[in-house]
């Protein structure tokens, strides 16, 4: 155990100490280099939105005549963001920035999430390492947003989450002050889930702390304690979204319809979400909650925190449901520019950090009720939301329903740990998932075997190490085995195969700096592929409001009108391009500048052949 005045782990004789946070920050690094690396592809994502303005900011000349790269030049969502990246990126090769970049975010909310775990289980290190595992490997609901919380490329949000975790570690520290610093620096790279977690998160400690004077308890806090940390998120507020107020709009109803509707349901409109989506929450979150109901058993800190907690999931349940009503039912911009289906990432978070926790405790600390097997069962449950909540209620019904049960034996938790085992297999949970979860729960297991000595701490991070280093083999030297062939990790930002990267090469080699393009609407790589502007894509989606009229007038020129929402009306688009005439791509032409198209080839049109490749065209217009 920690020593209690030194804050050392003692280790084996022989081997001398460690400072208590360093064998969580090793192990942290060493599973995030390698949770990163399965999968790495710094040109996936958001890449057709992102590159063009890191460009732009390291090359002032960059695509001086593209449409949607001109925007950087107003201030906007990801402003910030692409001059922090280019300001190292200045100082090292941007392959290099984004990598690390990752990384280091992959880090700081695993080691965030194993602090988390140690401030409410104490009594088990097996809990930290596992709370750390977990949240760089494992997936919890869709729900409008993504289902994981680690990274394998760069966004803004994915540099704004450490600090909002480390926001909501200060607050549950009683640290207002400086938590709401943290939220401010997190609004830095993504105003909007900076800014709003920030308001959340610490408007909770206010409404708990009305809570406790109205019932006559202690407050957790003083009101004058949490004053200055309302000032100082005033201010990170007023100094982000003034520069918008400076910008022209557009009216509402256009706005909600352009950016919901057209562009963005799968964040937006909860009734296009689709019932698989609802259904896996309901299990997941089923589960959650009984493992909760459990925990809170375990650890007198949850319990202390309880009300606090509670009412994050109520309020964000709520802010879901005003993101239902005041989008679909009864429109409104500030409902829609809040996004609200962003918010239960701390949701997803926390039950990561909670689910392992738990399972980290009963294998560390088993109880009658709860043995060394069933928290080992818990513990691989988590691998898919359907096993984790069959655990989960395994649990509850033994403390809840059966509370003098003593049918406890070891062929009963064998039998749980055989059964979740078909659920998982049943599930079909993804490689990287299964796979890289267990690999870091047996390095997990290693040094709790080794009772946390430096041996054991050594071993545990050579197996996630030498993961890492053959993935590095299969990226650069050995030829990857089929079902790991789309997670090897990709370095080279540009696409080295594939028709449109020998368009793009060739029109990069022979045609114009200046020249303009059209493309086909799904195309969007076109712009840091070629180097080469192009009139519009559907990927690359600017957000000031002139500029979304701007986007949406050339998407429907250029493609048509499509009855379909989101990236569901992307085939229809694409259908235009197949049969466009010379008249059109004329008439376009002399709309919006371009010489050049870039067609599939078995487009109608016949205009002169610039190019070509075995799926597409190059064609020059007069």
């Amino acid at each position: 155990m920690t020593d209690s005045k030194t804050g050392v782990i003692p280790t084996k004789k022989g081997t001398g100490s460690l400072p208590g946070w360093l064998p969580l920050l090793l192990f942290c690094v060493a599973a995030a280099l390698f949770a990163t690396l399965w999968g790495y592809n710094y040109s996936a994502g958001n890449a057709e939105e992102q590159l063009p303005f890191i460009f732009r900011a390291l090359d002032p000349n960059f695509l001086t005549n593209d449409f949607f790269t001109n925007t950087f030049n107003q201030y906007g969502p990801r402003t910030i963001f692409t001059e922090f990246v280019a300001f190292i990126a200045g100082t090292i090769p941007l392959t290099t920035t984004l990598f690390i970049l990752t990384l280091a975010a992959n880090i700081a909310i695993a080691y965030l999430s194993g602090l988390v775990a140690k401030y409410f289980f104490p009594n088990s290190r097996f809990s930290h390492f596992l709370a750390a595992a977990g949240v760089l490997t494992l997936k919890t609901f869709w729900l409008g947003y993504s289902n994981v919380l680690y990274r394998n490329y760069l966004e803004p949000e994915h540099l704004a989450m450490p600090f909002i975790l480390l926001g909501f570690y200060l607050i549950l520290k009683r640290k207002p002050l400086i938590s709401s610093i943290c939220f401010g620096i997190a609004a830095l790279f993504h105003a909007l889930v900076g800014l709003e977690f920030g308001w959340i998160l610490l408007g909770l400690t206010l409404l708990e702390w009305f809570i406790q004077i109205i019932r006559k308890e202690t407050p957790a806090l003083s009101l004058k304690s949490m004053i200055p940390a309302f000032l100082v998120m005033a201010a990170f507020s007023v100094g982000l979204l003034y520069p918008y107020t400076l910008q022209p709009s557009i009216p509402d109803s256009e706005f909600i319809r352009l950016v919901a509707y057209v562009r963005h349901p799968h964040h937006y409109l909860p009734s296009t979400f689709g019932i698989t989506q609802y259904a896996q929450a309901g299990v997941y979150l089923l589960g959650f909650v009984l493992a909760f109901w459990l925990a809170l058993k375990r650890s007198d800190r949850l319990a202390n925190h309880k009300r606090y907690l509670l009412l994050i999931g109520g309020t964000i349940a709520l802010l879901c449901l005003g993101g239902y009503l005041f989008v679909e039912v009864w429109p409104s911009r500030l409902w829609t520019s809040a996004q609200m289906f962003r918010l239960p990432f701390i949701i997803k978070w926390f039950s990561i950090v909670l689910l392992a926790s738990l399972a980290g405790e009963i294998i560390e600390n088993p109880s009658d009720k709860q043995s060394r097997l069933f928290g080992i069962t818990a513990a691989i449950s988590l691998v898919t939301p359907a096993s984790m909540a069959f655990v989960a209620s395994i649990g509850w019904f033994r403390e809840v329903l059966f509370p003098r049960w003593k049918l406890t034996t070891k062929l009963i938790d064998l039998s749980i740990f055989l059964a979740s085992l078909a659920v998982i297999i049943l599930y079909k949970p993804e490689l990287r998932t299964w796979a890289c979860y267990l690999i870091l729960f047996a390095a997990t297991g290693v040094v709790y075997l080794l009772k946390w000595s430096s041996r054991g701490l050594l071993l545990s991070a050579l197996l996630p190490l030498a993961g890492s280093g053959l993935l590095l083999l299969f990226a650069t030297l050995l030829t990857p085995p089929t079902f790991l062939k789309y997670d090897v990790p990709t370095f080279q930002l540009y696409k080295t195969t594939g028709d449109l990267a020998d368009m793009a090469e060739y029109i990069r080699n022979n045609t114009p700096e200046d020249a303009i393009f059209y493309i086909p609407p799904r195309f969007g790589e076109f712009r840091y592929l070629a180097r080469r502007a192009v009139v519009v894509d559907f990927s690359a989606y600017p957000f000031q409001d002139l500029a979304m009229r701007e986007w949406f007038l050339r998407i429907a020129a250029c493609y048509g009108i499509s009855d379909k929402l989101g990236f569901d009306s992307l085939p229809q688009l694409n259908e235009t391009v197949y049969h466009i005439t010379n008249e059109e791509l004329i008439a376009l032409s002399e709309i919006y500048g371009f010489k050049y198209a870039v067609v599939y080839d078995s487009s109608q049109t016949n205009l002169p052949l610039v190019y070509r490749t075995k799926t597409l065209r190059l064609v020059s217009l007069p």
